[in-house]
């Protein structure tokens, strides 16, 4: 509104076609063919945008003014079965965008500047990428000795699924294609120097990368699982090892280091415990240049006998306690150290339950059966409000393992030494009742060994309006108050808010 500038998209257009299979019979005897697994789809999208002064809108060009394209995205796919085991998955997707025009550049020696000439007109702009996928099962079974394994382990299974995969993609900064150009510059010495430049840069939709992309990816994934007797005499699955896997890749097109890094994952689920782990060895060892600086290679360390070297790891594990797990772990507690006193506790609730089945039947009085019958006003049997002041409390740690490149290398095995950072997180809420709300976050700094930023928030709830304020400890200390109307339609229009400046940092005494 300051300067009367207008933004304007319209229309904003997008299409979409669901998966069909265009050589698939209408009427089908006997057997499918190949060709009728193949399958395609259709997206495409339209846009016309302008920002002008408003006085300008009227009078703009819908081609010269407004910048406007198009983008079809074709994607086709198929799936066949190679000797009765192999999964092969070949698929093809092709983009196209459509402008109205693209700006051509040159070098203007007399200015010594760049003149840059725009032409208006159809222009096609394409590109499209192969890829094919090949991947099996291989299952694998193992029968415990139940002298060493006991005689509830019935069955060990090892799923080993192997997968390679291959994609190309021509380059489309090739002269024939037109995507990309070059201009001769001329400097104040008289030196020529060839730029690169493509006359489609600031479309809407972009251009295709340069470079040609020819490689080719190999993955391992690995799953086992155990089938264990239970007490009722029925079986379960038990997951050992929920998945073990590792890919690398291999870059035809690259002249120098075509190898990827080693990428291994592991997954594991044991009840409520869940763990994942993912790691990286890189390809190529460390070597020394002409001024004795450390850079990576084009030696792999396969060549020195070595796996891959270790970059490190990140895991965090977090575990929320609250009510409902409160309850679960004094009842464990319980049965651990008082295990008689857990089972007289059975024995009644089970007869309890016996006796209710058994009496089912007979007629209750009015007052039995009213007070019997189920609460839904959050009231207890004899008509008070029920007490409850749900809470939980979240303690996360997390631990990082990288190379620490600011010491020095150890020689003899091109190796630095890893460094550890630790962090311990916690978070907390409490509802004190249906309208009251109190929640806390902070953490401890094992490096600096100071507790991190803490914050504390407390909310009412008043019906037509909300109130809530906080306070923030630390490096940042600051508070804040808050008071807005409930109504989403003026939330943001009825409110008021008071708070402290970041960079104050309010010293608390």
């Amino acid at each position: 509104m300051r300067d009367s500038t207008l933004a304007l998209t319209m229309p904003n257009l997008s299409i979409s076609l669901q998966k069909l299979y265009p050589f698939k019979r209408k009427k089908m005897k006997g057997k499918e063919r190949w060709y009728e697994k193949i399958s395609m789809s259709y997206s495409g999208t339209l846009s016309n945008s302008i920002s002008t002064k408003e006085d300008q809108l009227l009078k703009s060009n819908l081609i010269k003014d407004w910048k406007n394209g198009m983008r079809h995205q074709i994607p086709i796919q198929a799936s066949f079965q190679v000797l009765k085991y192999i999964n092969l998955v070949p698929s093809f997707n092709y983009t196209e965008r459509w402008y109205t025009n693209h700006i051509e550049q040159s070098w203007d020696a007399q200015r010594k500047t760049v003149v840059r000439d725009t032409i208006y007109g159809f222009n096609r702009v394409y590109n499209y990428n192969l890829s094919l996928n090949a991947n099996t099962k291989l299952y694998v079974f193992y029968k415990p000795n139940p002298k060493v394994w006991g005689k509830k382990m019935e069955m060990v299974r090892h799923v080993l699924t192997p997968s390679v995969s291959f994609s190309y993609a021509p380059d489309f900064s090739a002269s024939r294609y037109g995507y990309y150009k070059t201009y001769a510059k001329t400097d104040a010495d008289g030196n020529v120097s060839l730029v690169e430049y493509s006359p489609y840069t600031g479309s809407l939709y972009g251009v295709p990368g340069k470079g040609k992309t020819g490689s080719v990816s190999f993955d391992l994934s690995n799953n086992i699982e155990m089938k264990v007797k239970t007490d009722n005499d029925s079986t379960k699955k038990v997951s050992i090892i929920d998945e073990l896997g590792a890919s690398l890749s291999y870059n035809m097109s690259a002249k120098q280091q075509p190898w990827s890094n080693l990428s291994t994952r592991i997954r594991l689920k044991w009840g409520k415990f869940s763990l994942n782990l993912n790691t990286t060895w890189m390809t190529y060892a460390y070597e020394f240049d002409e001024n004795g600086n450390v850079i990576v290679g084009n030696r792999t360390e396969w060549s020195y006998g070595r796996w891959g070297r270790f970059q490190g790891m990140s895991k965090n594990f977090s575990y929320t306690f609250n009510n409902q797990s409160w309850r679960t772990i004094s009842k464990k507690l319980r049965k651990l150290f008082h295990p008689g006193e857990e089972d007289e506790e059975e024995e009644e609730e089970k007869k309890d339950k016996e006796d209710g089945d058994e009496t089912e039947d007979e007629p209750l009085d009015d007052a039995t059966a009213e007070k019997k019958k189920e609460r839904t006003d959050g009231l207890d049997e004899d008509g008070y409000m029920k007490f409850t002041m749900p809470w939980s409390f979240s303690v996360s740690y997390g631990i990082t393992m990288s190379e620490d490149r600011s010491r020095k290398i150890n020689v003899k095995n091109m190796r630095y030494p890893f460094k550890f950072v630790h962090s311990l997180n916690f978070s907390g809420n409490l509802k004190l009742s249906s309208d009251w709300n109190i929640n806390f976050s902070s953490g401890y700094d094992f490096t600096n060994k100071d507790l991190t930023m803490t914050t504390v928030n407390i909310s009412r709830d008043m019906h037509c309006f909300n109130i809530s304020g906080g306070l923030v400890f630390g490096p940042f200390t600051s508070y804040h108050i808050t008071l807005r109307a409930n109504a989403s339609t003026l939330t943001d229009a009825l409110k008021y808010d008071k708070r402290s400046s970041y960079s104050s940092n309010i010293n608390w005494y």
